[in-house]
């Protein structure tokens, strides 16, 4: 019932799912958009970052190509992919589509060596490594915002809202 309104048709829809609530998955979350991806890495653990405990926020930067893409979700179950690959799920919540949102998807072997993207051999030299300095963190949060970029447009339901909110008028 908590999943029917959802209609998911295979594993990559309950992957997809279980991954945009918060569930473990060997999906690893992307934005096409850049913006999308500054908030995400400026927002995550903010906290952590105004009291220096993290002296920087990251955004990795995948220098993609078309092969990395050549995975026919139709014809591969998620458990049987044999090497890293990027997917653009189907588009079974609105905040997926507000995010920009693709995965990457690892193969267990990957998983079981415990292996980062940036050791992958496929992917180690199409990734950009970008630091921004905790000080910057909260006015680039504002800026971004300014742009249109903040937790409800990011998260278009009611839980989204109210984390704007929060952060608008009480942080």
């Amino acid at each position: 019932m908590l999943i029917e309104q959802h209609r998911p048709l295979d594993d990559w829809d309950y992957l997809t799912l279980g991954q945009h609530f918060g569930l473990p998955t060997r999906l690893l979350d992307w934005s096409n958009n850049a913006l999308t991806a500054l908030w995400f890495a400026t927002t995550e653990n903010q906290g952590r970052h105004e009291e220096r405990e993290w002296p920087y926020a990251v955004v990795w930067i995948l220098m993609a190509e078309a092969r990395d893409f050549s995975l026919n979700i139709t014809e591969v179950a998620p458990f049987d992919v044999k090497e890293t690959k990027i997917f653009r799920p189907r588009i079974i919540k609105q905040r997926i589509n507000n995010q920009s949102g693709v995965f990457s998807i690892h193969s267990t072997d990957e998983m079981l060596q415990m292996r980062y993207m940036n050791e992958i051999d496929s992917f180690a030299k199409k990734l950009i490594k970008l630091k921004i300095p905790a000080s910057h963190v909260r006015e680039i949060r504002t800026d971004l915002d300014t742009l249109g970029v903040n937790a409800f447009t990011i998260f278009p339901e009611l839980e989204g809202l109210c984390n704007y909110l929060q952060w608008r008028y009480f942080e």
